[in-house]
């Protein structure tokens, strides 16, 4: 499978589009294994995490209902495409125009508080990111 195939099938599986930036960036480096800390993570294909995950298997897991946790509701725009170490992702918006990068970091979890405290901004825009990243 190619990107644009994966791409697509990606789309099949989630409902969700991945930005365009984002996919030229794989059509110009590969299925992941690029860029800093582990590297990208492949679409469906490609670079896995250690534990054998996939942007898609990731993003399918994160969005599992927990049943130790049905309070957990990941924010479906957020698609992780990186692991940085630590159970941290960066994730990329994918509602709105500049497709943030969002920081999501599940260290000393509080099911009383929420998820909302694991996430933060790390950069505007995807096109930013990659800039001082990749």
């Amino acid at each position: 499978m190619n990107i644009e195939q994966e791409s697509r099938a990606f789309e099949e599986k989630t409902g969700r589009e991945l930005p365009a930036c984002l996919v030229e960036l794989y059509k110009e480096n590969g299925n992941g294994g690029f860029g800093p800390d582990y590297g990208l993570l492949g679409i469906i294909n490609g670079h896995k995490t250690d534990l054998g995950d996939s942007m898609l298997g990731l993003y399918q897991s994160f969005c599992s209902v927990d049943p130790d946790d049905p309070n957990w509701i990941w924010p479906k725009e957020l698609v992780p495409f990186i692991h940085i170490g630590c159970a941290i992702h960066y994730c990329i918006d994918t509602e709105g125009k500049t497709n943030r990068v969002v920081e999501f970091d599940p260290t000393d979890y509080d099911p009383e508080a929420g998820p909302k405290g694991h996430f933060k901004e790390i950069c505007g825009t995807f096109t930013e990111w990659v800039a001082g990243n990749v």
